[in-house]
């Protein structure tokens, strides 16, 4: 009896969904996305190692003088939005209306557990716990304060406009807040449209003066001192934003165990030397001025010690998390390729039954078959570890900005075949040519594919057997030709056999028909030439072509 490719994993690939299109963003708090998040968070290597160290140090500097600010670092797509974003909703212990919390969702190490019980015990004793997080400059352009102080403020649901912020803060410190809102909603006004514009709001101004007689004697006084007061300003002082963190945050004179986590600030910083000042600057603040009970994370593609500007803030940052490929490979693994226990047998026999074709497929390059494969074949099906290698330099290639390379773009192409081919038998196996089909658009729209090149291909794989093959073995040369042009030390060669070895999809027919019919169909494809044993892509250089 044959057994079905979606028969083999532990969820459904056809009805499951990446909730978040494999994308983190510290700036969605939407809860089912959130739940989704935790579900599939996989909580070890250096996302546990992370979280440990993070939360370690914030308990160890509780009541110091300076509370460590850390800084998480990865490429593009390697899941820092993600593991700051989890930090976030285990550090609150959020809770989603049916009841479940965050902490009782996420599949978590005891460390981790008890770490966060001790969290819990602190809290207590300090205010409770807080956390904040976003990225700076997506609300203000120009004054890091300015901008820090903003997700602060969103956090705690105040309005993010320094002034109305400030208003607002004092109605609640005034004891007045509720009244007034209440009085401009009995007007037949939106209170949220007042607000925005309170200095010039009759109606918030006729309530101040009910409630606070002695303070606003009439309207237009009303409007005089909260246009004196409450000016809009493009910086703040540190001595402002400061004040505007624990106001903001504070409750009953105690100032909350909090978490301000600042994403992609790296990005943010660029090559401004005065950008890499300031956020310098307002980070040092934060950290020396809450007696330890405010921690600053930050996220950026390097390390802290990898450019100039960064170095300027190795100071500040000795909480150190560093992501890795491995660590992709995993969140893969778990979230998209999880098996069921007792289908890993059956994938291992197929595996072993086929390893004299595995083990000879690329066996001229550095990317060939590997003896620790092995064990990481049942992990990886339908995706073969070699092809896997294959992909990630051709992600490297494609994409040299690194946006969207690995984790995000790979948990979404990955997540599409493996429903594609639900409904195929075991022995399926993913071509590395499905890399070219699914990105061949957004090639062609940054000019790294030639028009021609993208047209017929996308016309040929819709067309005959042979057609398709001879489309399929394009996109592999294309493939080959662009890592090779890079990086010749892989040794990848557009060769037959190469181009057999990525394109076989069924292990059991072995790749001697592909390797018979493909010369063939080589020779008289008008978008390839011949180079002594190798295939090369057709260019501008020595054809006809125009790249419409």
């Amino acid at each position: 009896m044959s057994i079905l490719n979606k028969d083999l994993f532990l969820y459904d690939p056809e009805t499951r969904k990446i909730v978040n299109e494999g994308v983190a963003n510290v700036n969605i708090t939407t809860l089912d996305v959130i739940r989704y998040e935790l579900e599939t968070f996989v909580c070890d290597g250096q996302y546990e190692h992370g979280l440990q160290l993070i939360i370690e140090s914030f308990l160890n500097n509780i009541g110091q003088a300076e509370q460590p600010a850390a800084w998480v670092s990865g490429f593009f797509g390697s899941g820092k939005s993600h593991l700051v974003k989890m930090l976030r909703a285990l550090w609150v212990n959020t809770r989603f209306p049916d009841g479940a919390t965050a902490r009782g969702i996420a599949s978590l190490p005891d460390k981790i557990k008890d770490l966060l019980v001790e969290l819990d015990g602190e809290g207590k004793r300090y205010g409770g716990l807080h956390a904040a997080s976003g990225t700076l400059g997506a609300g203000v352009s120009g004054s890091v304060r300015l901008s820090l102080l903003q997700i602060v403020f969103r956090s705690a649901n105040l309005p993010e406009q320094y002034p109305i912020a400030r208003f607002v803060l004092w109605m609640r410190d005034q004891g007045i807040l509720h009244t007034v809102r209440e009085l401009v909603e009995a007007d037949g006004c939106s209170w949220e449209k007042e607000l925005d514009s309170f200095l010039f709001s009759d109606s918030i101004h006729a309530a101040l003066v009910k409630t606070k007689p002695t303070v606003f004697s009439s309207v237009d006084t009303c409007a005089n001192l909260l246009a004196m007061q409450y000016q809009f300003v493009q910086d703040i002082t540190s001595e402002e934003m400061l004040k505007g963190i624990r106001d903001a945050l504070s409750a009953d004179g105690k100032f909350p165990l909090t978490i301000l986590i600042l994403d992609e600030v790296q990005q943010y910083i660029g090559e401004d030397p005065i950008r890499s000042l300031a956020v310098q600057e307002a980070i040092e603040d934060c950290s020396k001025s809450f007696n330890g009970r405010l921690m600053v994370v930050s996220t950026g593609q390097t390390a802290i010690t990898g450019t100039s500007n960064l170095k300027k803030l190795e100071g500040r940052f000795t909480v150190r998390v560093e992501l890795s490929d491995s660590d992709v490979d995993e969140v893969i693994r778990k979230v998209i390729l999880a098996k069921k226990p007792d289908k890993i047998e059956v994938i291992d026999a197929f595996i072993q039954k086929n390893l004299g074709e595995i083990s000879r497929h690329l066996a001229d390059t550095t990317i060939r078959h590997r003896q620790a494969d092995t064990s990481d074949f049942a992990k990886d099906y339908p995706i073969l570890p070699v092809r896997r290698r294959f992909w990630e330099e051709a992600f490297r290639v494609l994409d040299s900005t690194g946006t969207s390379a690995q984790l995000r773009n790979q948990l979404a192409m990955i997540h599409k075949v493996i429903k594609e081919s639900a409904k195929l038998e075991l022995g399926y196996m993913i071509p590395a040519d499905y890399l070219y089909f699914n990105t061949a658009m957004k090639l062609l729209g940054n000019r790294m594919l030639n028009r021609r090149y993208y047209d017929l291909t996308m016309q040929w794989i819709r067309g005959s057997e042979d057609e398709k093959l001879t489309a399929r073995a394009c996109a592999i040369v294309y493939l080959i030709n662009k890592i090779d042009d890079t990086n010749r030390e892989l040794g990848l060669k557009a060769t037959v056999d190469t181009i057999a070895d990525l394109m076989i999809i069924d292990l059991s027919k072995g790749s001697a028909p592909l390797r018979s019919k493909l010369p063939a169909l080589l020779d008289a494809c008008p978008l390839l030439m011949k180079i002594g044993d190798e295939y090369r892509m057709q260019t501008e250089e020595n054809t006809a072509w125009n790249d419409e």
